[in-house]
């Protein structure tokens, strides 16, 4: 399998806890992928995050779906924060 360099994906530790986000952005991987599995297509998730491209949605799917079981464990963190929020009386 060739060595795929996703560019317009950055990993840093001081921006969004060092989960994956399109450069020069806060967006992360997780959220583009949710978009998509929510049954937006590429053109809708631009029009949802102006600050993309398409190539920069291809290549955070692109990265998602080869990096999988991290993107779960982020987007099961997610949920997991969302449920204690709500118990502790704050909105999600």
């Amino acid at each position: 399998m060739p060595n795929l360099d996703y560019r317009k994906v950055e990993i840093d530790p001081a921006r969004c806890g060092g989960q994956p986000v399109v450069m020069g952005t806060r967006i992360r991987i997780a959220t583009i992928l949710t978009c998509y599995r929510q049954g937006l297509g590429i053109e809708e998730i631009v029009q949802q995050y102006p600050g993309l491209r398409p190539a920069d949605v291809h290549d955070a799917l692109a990265y998602a779906y080869d990096h999988l079981d991290e993107i779960e464990v982020a987007l099961a963190g997610d949920d997991e924060g969302a449920v204690k929020t709500r118990l502790a009386g704050g909105s999600p």
